[in-house]
């Protein structure tokens, strides 16, 4: 005599009965909360709300007026500006005054990334941490942030000073300090950012800016290079706010059949013209 384990027998109610809930089951699975309202969650693509070029009414001291009043003056006489962000040099105030397209946010319990799409560059922000005691100064400085509430604060030292907070050169030293405020909207569409700057080398004031990000249905990000273009005939323009933004290198364009060259500077010939 054989021993047989029958299987047990389904109506067709029940079969569709037992399908609906394994859908149901997968569809719930398949679809986790992405954090879009959660209000301390920033991770996503956002988009900048809009490019500023200029940041009006700072409170610059008298030698910071002189120097920015001399910059206007060149313009209204033709020359281009060349700082550190035309000529392709990272610097974080960039990131927060005058950031374009889209930013990429990655969160974790401990740290925030922010990588953006131009200028292209990747900010750190380590959460519930503090500044090393042996800072190394840098373009992006270190940042650390905590949350208040619902908002992101972000404190900022340690910059390098080798970068302007915009299109017009107002200048920024090794004592800037920025403080960033960071809310998300409660339909997770819109975040809001204040952003505190101290200097005093060069501003009598903290002072402070508005900016935002909105959500986007992009995907990713495109792919920006910032390339440097040194034809010698640009430099005749170029009115470099430091020698540091004046590449090493000038090509010279060879006039009807002559040939092209570049010409380069050597480190202690810095600051010298290039010569042919």
């Amino acid at each position: 005599m054989s021993n047989k384990i029958s299987a047990p027998s389904f109506g067709r109610q029940s079969v569709a009965a037992l399908v609906a809930i394994c859908l149901t089951g997968s569809a719930l699975a398949a679809a986790p909360d992405d954090g879009r309202t959660d209000p301390r969650y920033l991770g996503g693509i956002w988009d900048s709300e809009r490019f500023f070029v200029l940041i009006g009414s700072t409170p610059k001291l008298p030698e910071t007026k002189k120097l920015t009043d001399s910059y206007a003056e060149a313009t209204k006489n033709g020359k281009i500006l060349s700082t550190a962000w035309t000529s392709c040099r990272p610097g974080s105030t960039a990131a927060m005054s005058m950031v374009m397209n889209s930013i990429v946010v990655l969160q974790t319990d401990n740290e925030i990334t922010i990588s953006l799409e131009e200028p292209r560059m990747t900010r750190r922000i380590r959460l519930n941490s503090e500044h090393p005691k042996n800072l190394v100064p840098g373009y992006l400085g270190d940042s650390i942030g905590h949350w208040e509430g619902n908002t992101l604060v972000v404190d900022t030292i340690g910059f390098n000073g080798n970068f302007e907070l915009d299109a017009m050169a107002q200048p920024t030293s090794t004592k800037l300090h920025t403080l960033e405020r960071i809310t998300k909207s409660a339909d997770g569409k819109r975040v809001d950012i204040k952003v505190t700057i101290t200097d005093p080398t060069y501003y009598s004031a903290p002072f402070t800016i508005d900016r935002a990000w909105i959500a986007t249905d992009r995907r990713h990000q495109l792919e920006y290079d910032c390339m440097e273009n040194p034809r010698a005939e640009e430099f005749e323009h170029a009115l470099f706010v430091k020698e540091l933004y004046k590449p090493t290198c000038q090509s010279f364009q060879g006039d009807g059949a002559a040939l092209s060259r570049i010409v380069c500077r050597k480190p202690e010939d810095e600051g010298k013209p290039a010569s042919r």
